[in-house]
Formats: structure tokens, C-alpha cells, sequence
């Protein structure tokens, strides 16, 4: 049967036989391969992310816990903390004179209770810098984050006096 053809044909037959079987192999077998071995790897990046999540929860849960002992101690209320604002001036042994504590001020957002105070005081430049440095590092119902030193004339006797404003706040988390 196969003596009349030539071997041009046989040739071409074959390759052309090998290149339909090749073909059918790809997509029986070997597609199916590569997309096990794809679906393997996803599958061990994802198992990997899985693995760390609960080390990133540890850490994320840590990390709060640091920004809250940053930002101040839990108070009960904002009047509080401008209670012990004025205890902690009252111990401190500086020279420098309260002038006024002003109003809390509230602000808030979807995370957090936002508490200001400011707090103006009267005095030699040494005197205010000791105030300063002890609300900034022994005081923990709320944290020092500005601070403003200005002079002004008093109109009677147009003296220079030496001002220094401290605002401090704390927050509250909204539950």
C-alpha cells in the first residue's frame, strides 16, 4: 500500500502526522501541567502571606501599643487632664509665673478624640526652659507638641516681658 508513495510524501505525511500529535499532547497533557504547576506556585505565595499575617498582626498590634504610651496616658475626661496640667506646675520649683490656661479644645475624627491645651506662663528664659523640659519629660496624662516664646510690652510701665506658650495634647480613642 504504502510502496507507491514516495518518500517526499512519507516524509511530509510524517511531519505532518508528528506536528497533529504534538499538538494534541500540548493540550491534553502538557497545558494542564503548566497550569498546575502555576496554580502551585500562587497557591505557596499565598500560603507564605498566610504564615506571616499573624507575625504583621503581632507587630501592627505592638506598634500601637508604643503609639499609644507616645501620645499619653489614658485620662478620664479632657478636664483631667487640665487638672493635673496645674498640679504639675504647682510642683514644679521654677521661676515662672502661670498667666492662664485656656480652653480645651476638641477635635475629632473617624479614629479619635483629639484633646489641645494651652498653657501660658511668665518668666526668665531659664525658668521657662526648666517648666518645658519638666511637662516634656515627667508629665504622662498628655504630650508636649508645640511650643511658642514671644515677648510683649507691658503698656504701663513698657517693660519686655518674656511669654511662653505650651500646647499639649492627648487622645482619646473612639470606641
Amino acid at each position: 500500500m504504502f510502496e507507491n508513495i514516495s518518500y517526499r510524501k512519507k516524509f511530509f505525511a510524517l511531519i505532518s502526522l508528528l506536528a497533529i500529535m504534538g499538538f494534541t499532547a500540548y493540550k491534553r497533557s502538557f497545558s494542564l501541567a503548566f497550569d498546575a504547576y502555576e496554580n502551585l506556585q500562587s497557591s505557596r505565595t499565598k500560603l507564605l502571606e498566610v504564615s506571616n499575617s499573624q507575625q504583621k498582626i503581632a507587630s501592627v498590634k505592638s506598634d500601637v501599643t508604643y503609639l499609644d504610651r507616645i501620645i499619653g496616658k489614658q485620662a478620664a475626661s479632657a478636664d483631667v487632664v487640665q487638672q493635673e496640667i496645674l498640679n504639675t506646675f504647682n510642683s514644679i520649683s521654677s521661676r515662672s509665673e502661670l498667666v492662664r490656661l485656656e480652653e480645651i479644645h476638641i477635635a475629632k475624627n473617624e479614629y479619635f478624640n483629639i484633646y489641645t491645651n494651652r498653657l501660658i506662663l511668665s518668666g526668665s528664659y531659664k525658668g521657662l526652659l526648666k517648666a518645658t523640659y519638666y511637662y516634656e519629660k515627667e508629665f504622662d496624662y498628655s504630650r508636649v507638641v508645640g511650643l511658642h516664646f514671644y515677648i510683649e510690652r507691658e503698656p504701663r510701665t513698657r517693660k519686655k516681658r518674656l511669654y511662653e506658650q505650651i500646647i499639649f495634647q492627648n487622645y482619646e480613642k473612639i470606641e
